[in-house]
């Protein structure tokens, strides 16, 4: 041992402390075999809680999940493409002869009706093409007491009426002031502006019987001032629902937002009659 280095010595070590571990092991694992049940099982338990303690703890590998922005302008972009179909702009044949444009309507259903101000009927006959194909429209309802009105497509160049793509309504008693307002309409049925929701008119109805108030929304004011080309227009939020449908009167100088609840009265008001 004295004639031994360091290195030598810690080897040696090693290698007794390698013999010594060996033996323990052959021993401890024939006294095992010799013992009884309970003091195995017992042994067994101790060294699976020592296991599990000494055992260290495993590290996340998964990357986090990625945050995804979504922008106002991109919401904006598919909302357009969700509605921009379901626009048709109307023509009518003036005094002179010519055709001159006349607003713009809403496909509210795969067999072609459409919802529009009800002002645009009486200018005469109203038509427009769609994929070359050429509609007059058929007036369904016009009723005094309505803003809008609706019609049907009928193809005058064509003997059967193709599946149209309808728009979907949104719940224009959720707006909110400030919200992003986009509306499509123009002469050709394709001007886009966006504005924002600056204005809702508001008015208390009673019900006669109950006498329970209910607030009723009359106006979608717009923060943006359109010509009567785009009267009938959509007005549409982000998600791309229409909540509303613009009425121009541009000798009176007005303009308000009807709600899209009254569109739907009124295509449930011509379905029941249908149905009758």
């Amino acid at each position: 041992m004295e004639h031994l280095t360091k290195s030598q010595i810690v080897l040696l070590t090693l290698f007794v402390s390698f013999v010594a571990s060996m033996a323990t092991g052959i021993v401890v694992v024939t006294l095992m075999q010799q013992s009884p049940e309970p003091v195995t099982q017992t042994i067994t338990n101790v060294v699976e809680r020592t296991i599990e303690k000494i055992t260290p703890a495993q590290f996340q590998t998964e990357k986090p999940a990625k945050t995804i922005v979504v922008k106002d302008e991109d919401l904006m972009v598919v909302a357009i493409d969700r509605n921009i179909k379901s626009i048709v702009a109307f023509k009518v044949v003036g005094q002179d002869g010519e055709p001159r444009a006349a607003g713009v309507g809403v496909i509210v259903s795969p067999d072609g009706l459409v919802i529009t101000d009800k002002g645009n009927f009486g200018e005469g006959v109203l038509t427009t093409t769609i994929d070359g194909v050429a509609y007059a429209l058929q007036v369904l309802s016009h009723e005094d007491a309505n803003t809008l009105g609706l019609a049907r497509l009928t193809p005058v160049t064509a003997t059967t009426t193709p599946i149209f793509t309808p728009v979907t309504f949104g719940n224009p008693d959720a707006l909110k002031l400030g919200q992003t307002a986009i509306v499509i309409g123009g002469r050709e049925g394709r001007t886009i502006v966006t504005g924002l929701i600056s204005n809702l008119d508001t008015y208390t109805k009673t019900d006669k019987d109950t006498k329970v108030e209910t607030k009723v929304l009359n106006n979608v004011g717009i923060s943006l001032r359109l010509p009567g080309t785009s009267n009938g227009a959509p007005i549409i939020n982000l998600d791309g629902g229409v909540v509303g449908f613009l009425s121009i009167d541009e000798n009176a100088g007005v303009q308000i937002g009807v709600p899209t609840t009254e569109a739907q009265r009124i295509i449930s008001a011509v379905s029941q009659v249908k149905k009758n």
